[in-house]
């Protein structure tokens, strides 16, 4: 009985020490910097920044200075839908049927599809299209070497009805494939940050009202 009770009176006795590890300070900050405004302001910088690797390195392996595009118009429906992400890969040629992106008379560069070629007075059609005929689309390439005549498949004539022709210099690659609809962030933040910014800034303020609202309630 008696070694018993010395037993618990050594444990009761006993001091109890805690250790605590120090959090390193790199740590520390981080999570300083993911509170409140500051989290939100350092996740944009940083979805920029990534956004940015992306395109280069996605340049770079599909040999285009333009890997990534938006869909911003109904020009190519149904095939394309407004919204649509579109991966590009650069081509040493390029056939009737292809669908390219180019440089054209727009401010952004055009996607739309490759409906005839003419080369040294030939002339390769894609799937029988005869919007325009030899005379014309050989008037169209003098002096000009190779041209390629597009059409949006939503458009009923090709785009060298009212434009010139496009050369292959001006041409960043064609589509290999697509992503439904996720262009929609980038369509939201042009129209709201961009064309209007105005109407951005009172977007951003109606979700700041919301939020502090939210985290009051939430209290």
């Amino acid at each position: 009985m008696l070694p018993a009770l010395l037993g618990v009176k050594a444990l009761v006795g006993r001091k109890k020490y805690r250790y605590r590890v120090k959090e390193p300070k790199w740590k520390k900050k981080w999570k300083e910097l993911n509170e409140g405004w500051k989290g939100t302001v350092l996740y944009c910088i940083l979805g920029v920044c990534f956004a940015i690797l992306v395109h280069t390195i996605s340049g770079i392996l599909l040999g285009t200075s333009l890997p990534i595009v938006t869909v911003s118009s109904e020009s190519m429906v149904p095939t394309l839908n407004v919204g649509d992400v579109v991966i590009i890969k650069g081509e040493e040629e390029y056939n009737p049927g292809d669908i390219i992106v180019f440089d054209g008379w727009e401010k952004e560069p055009i996607i739309h599809r490759i409906v005839a070629i003419v080369e040294d007075g030939k002339i390769r059609r894609f799937d029988g299209w005869n919007g325009l005929d030899d005379e014309s689309l050989k008037k169209l390439a003098q002096g000009k070497g190779k041209i390629y005549i597009t059409k949006g498949d939503n458009n009923a004539n090709c785009d060298q009805y009212v434009f010139p022709p496009i050369e292959e210099s001006r041409i960043y690659g064609k589509a290999v494939t697509k992503i439904p609809y996720i262009g929609w962030v980038k369509i939201l933040f042009v129209m709201w940050f961009v064309k209007d910014p105005l109407f951005g800034a009172m977007v951003v303020a109606v979700l700041g009202a919301l939020y502090y609202g939210y985290k009051r309630w939430v209290k």
